[in-house]
Formats: C-alpha cells, structure tokens, sequence
C-alpha cells in the first residue's frame, strides 16, 4: 500500500492532482491538518487513486485524527494496519520530488 500525501490541502482523493503517491512514510508532525493517509490502491486504476471503501476503517482513522490533531498509527487488524499523518500546517503547492 502506497501512501498517499495530500496537496493544497484540498481532500480531493478522486483527482490524481490533489495528491502525491509515496513509497515512504511523509515526514510530518501532529497537528490540525490532514497531510497524508496509508491505504490500498483502486484495483486497476491507472491514477492508483485510493480506495476508500475498500480499505477497512481507514474513513473512521481519517475522522478520528482529524478530531484528535493526531495521527492514527493503532490499526493493526487484518487485512492491512492503517495510518493517517496530521500535519501543523496545511500542504500547499506541490510536492517537490527528492
């Protein structure tokens, strides 16, 4: 499972322009502001746009860590563990490749 860093902040998983796909956890600190979540690709999607429904409990990680400032690292019930990542400020511009 990739994980999938959010850009401008904007929660708009449906468009492949609204996130960056990353094959390493994204370096950020708790806060107010969803930064990036972990999660299972759409099965044969070009965009490997995330699946949300798909994933298990990965809608209920989002909200709690949204209502917590926190990420989320305590899911470890097959099939997959989860992940949400916060950050103190929201993503803006685009992701710089390393």
């Amino acid at each position: 499972m990739p994980w999938y860093q959010l850009i401008n902040n904007e929660l708009d998983i449906c468009s492949p322009e609204s996130y960056k796909i990353l094959d390493t956890v994204p370096e950020t600190v708790d806060g107010p502001y969803l930064s990036a979540i972990f999660a299972d690709e759409i099965p044969n999607d070009p965009d490997r746009k995330p699946d949300l429904e798909g994933t298990p409990g990965l809608l209920f990680y989002i909200i709690r860590a949204l209502a917590r400032q926190k990420g989320q690292p305590v899911s470890v019930f097959p099939p997959v563990p989860l992940e949400v990542r916060m950050s103190i400020q929201p993503a803006c511009g685009k992701i710089e490749e390393k």
